[in-house]
């Protein structure tokens, strides 16, 4: 008689090793590709923010101001329903105008952008802030902008000529080129940073951990 051709109990627990090993690889994989591209994409809501607030700046002729965390009193940042947001961008009026104070005040237009989840400011890998980045500030800390005055700020101001001023918690802007600075963001696989130039343009690094750069 030909032997049974069936698998061993031995064999099939072998096998169902290799494949839960196989997915095991394959979800970590998978894991790690979505956090670099959650870094990534919250990059570019960074960069947008950026380009949009400089954009309506020209378009309405008023200040816009861009927070990241928390508004130049220093109270953190919420949306119409109170919810805390990373980003919020406001439309501070024409420059000179009474409302024109660099405060949120009721009634106020402005714009919040999200951040995806598990992404946060600040860098954990980076040793060195990114190219172009002229802003004084720690970047480690998330933010390399500083204020009128040289202090560490997590906000800059566009003017309707579209060019990024420094401001500081009195409303006073700074002279052109003091607008550049950098946003570094991280998460458990990736930091990436946006950065600011003192003209206004705004650019995308990834730290490359393996090169121990930013490309």
């Amino acid at each position: 008689m030909r032997p049974d051709p069936g698998f061993t109990l031995i064999e099939l627990v072998v096998a169902i090793a290799v494949v839960a090993a196989v997915i095991l690889i394959v979800a970590t994989r998978l894991d790690r590709w979505r956090d670099i591209e959650a870094a990534r994409s919250a990059a570019r809501s960074v960069e947008g923010a950026f380009s949009y607030a400089r954009s309506e700046a020209t378009r309405t002729g008023n200040h816009h101001i861009l927070f990241f965390r928390t508004d130049i009193a220093g109270n953190p940042l919420s949306d119409v329903d109170g919810n805390r947001v990373p980003i919020l961008i406001l439309d501070d009026g024409r420059p000179g105008s009474a409302g024109q104070n660099c405060a949120l005040d009721a009634g106020e237009a402005f714009e919040v952008v999200r951040l995806e989840r598990g992404v946060a400011f600040g860098a954990t890998a980076a040793t060195a802030a990114a190219p172009l980045d002229q802003g004084a500030a720690a970047f480690a800390g998330g933010s390399s902008f500083t204020d009128t005055g040289g202090a560490d700020a997590d906000w800059v101001l566009f003017r309707p000529d579209g060019m990024p001023r420094s401001v500081d918690a009195a409303c006073a802007v700074g002279p052109l080129g003091s607008g550049g600075g950098g946003v570094y963001l991280s998460n458990a696989e990736r930091d990436v940073a946006v950065v600011l130039t003192p003209l206004g343009a705004a650019k995308v690094f990834a730290w490359n951990s393996g090169t121990v750069s930013w490309h």
